[in-house]
Parts: structure tokens; sequence; C-alpha cells
């Protein structure tokens, strides 16, 4: 069982901190598609009006960042730890010029 961990906004949005997906390994894209596929509020959130994966969230496995459009090479397995989350955006980066 590969566990996906949740993070704000999405446990807002699928009422979950946690979703189960029943895989012993598999690339990161199926995991998440199939995770989709039992949960349509998660689904909603995770695509774009195309139907591809959102720019917007990004996975870390194991501590390392990933796009999730991006994800396709990842393969995962059930000891690893996955989260997904929505980069927090907004303010201001670098110095600011008077």
């Amino acid at each position: 069982m590969i566990r996906l961990k949740l993070l704000p906004p999405l446990t807002r949005v699928v009422g979950e901190k946690e979703i189960c997906v029943d895989l012993e390994r598999a690339p990161l894209r199926v995991v998440l598609e199939r995770a989709m596929a039992d949960n349509g509020p998660l689904q909603g959130a995770m695509l774009d009006g195309a139907g591809r994966f959102s720019h917007e969230y990004s996975c870390l496995v194991n501590g390392e960042r990933y796009n999730l459009s991006d994800a396709g090479d990842v393969v995962v397995a059930t000891a690893d730890d996955i989260t997904l989350l929505l980069p927090i955006s907004g303010g201001r980066t670098g110095s600011v010029q008077a």
C-alpha cells in the first residue's frame, strides 16, 4: 500500500490527510492516476482544464521535490515518504529597491 500525504489546501478539498493506493511499487504518475480515479475532489484539484497534471502542484518523495507534470519517471514504493503540496506563492523575494 502506497500512502500519499496531503497538505492544505488539498486536505480541505479532499477531506483527508492521507490517501492510500493499493500498489506495492509503481511510477508516481500511475499512483496519482489511481488515487484520482478513486477520489473525484482530488482529481478536480490536481488536473488542469486540459486534463493534465496541474503545474501548480508538486510532490516530495523522500525529501526530493518533483513537479507533478514531470513525475512520470519517478518510481515509488510502499516504504517511500510521499507528500503532495501546493507551493505557497505571494510576497516578494529578493531585495526591495527604494
